[in-house]
């Protein structure tokens, strides 16, 4: 809900950090590599009942992620399979995360297979979307991203909010996984009534 406001901001906040990359030759593709692999570790902290290092771990995968564009940007060396293996890999940590959370409460086991088919709609949506604007030469907002993601009620920076409730009130588990899986079909339901009256426009 609050993702695109945050995209607008970041780029000056980040400035330092991205300079720095710049500087020392890394390339964006090897940023969203290092953001896959600290989320996939945080993942396996969570797992192996480390919560909190876990989340901090998480977090910073998140903010190194946010680089990966800016960088290209920076240096000129955005590419289409940039876009590609940052939004891939993002959805590998995500899910690796719902792992984590699985095996830490496995009495769940349905509810974190809802979370995984949510992320699987919400995912497909954005990426059917984008995929048939671009085949109409059309815009569904003003962002430069590589592939056009619609504001939703579950967006990255919401994801980020119910990893962190599950590790601080893990007692709330429960309602945090049934919720999100809530607001995870409610962002579906959005983004198709809204492919649904954009794309009969065009």
């Amino acid at each position: 809900m609050f993702d695109e406001r945050f995209r607008r901001a970041f780029p000056a906040l980040a400035a330092g950090p991205v300079h720095a990359l710049a500087r020392a030759g890394a390339t964006p593709n090897q940023v969203t590599l290092t953001a896959c692999a600290l989320g996939c570790a945080a993942a396996w902290l969570v797992s192996s009942g480390r919560g909190g290092p876990g989340i901090v771990v998480w977090l910073a995968s998140r903010v190194l992620d946010g680089l990966d564009g800016l960088l290209a940007r920076e240096t000129g060396r955005g590419s289409a399979f940039g876009g590609y293996l940052d939004i891939t890999l993002d959805m590998a940590a995500y899910g690796a995360m719902i792992v984590g959370f699985a095996v830490v409460h496995p009495s769940l086991a349905i509810g974190w297979v809802a979370v995984l088919l949510g992320y699987l709609l919400v995912t497909t949506s954005t990426l059917a979307l984008s995929s048939l604007l671009e085949a109409h030469h059309a815009r569904a907002g003003l962002t430069n991203r590589s592939i056009a993601f619609t504001p939703g009620f579950a967006e990255a920076g919401e994801t980020s909010i119910v990893y962190v409730l599950l590790v601080l009130v893990p007692g709330a588990a429960t309602w945090l996984v049934w919720g999100w899986v809530a607001l995870l079909a409610a962002t579906v339901v959005q983004r198709t009534r809204f492919a649904q009256r954009i794309l009969g426009e065009l």
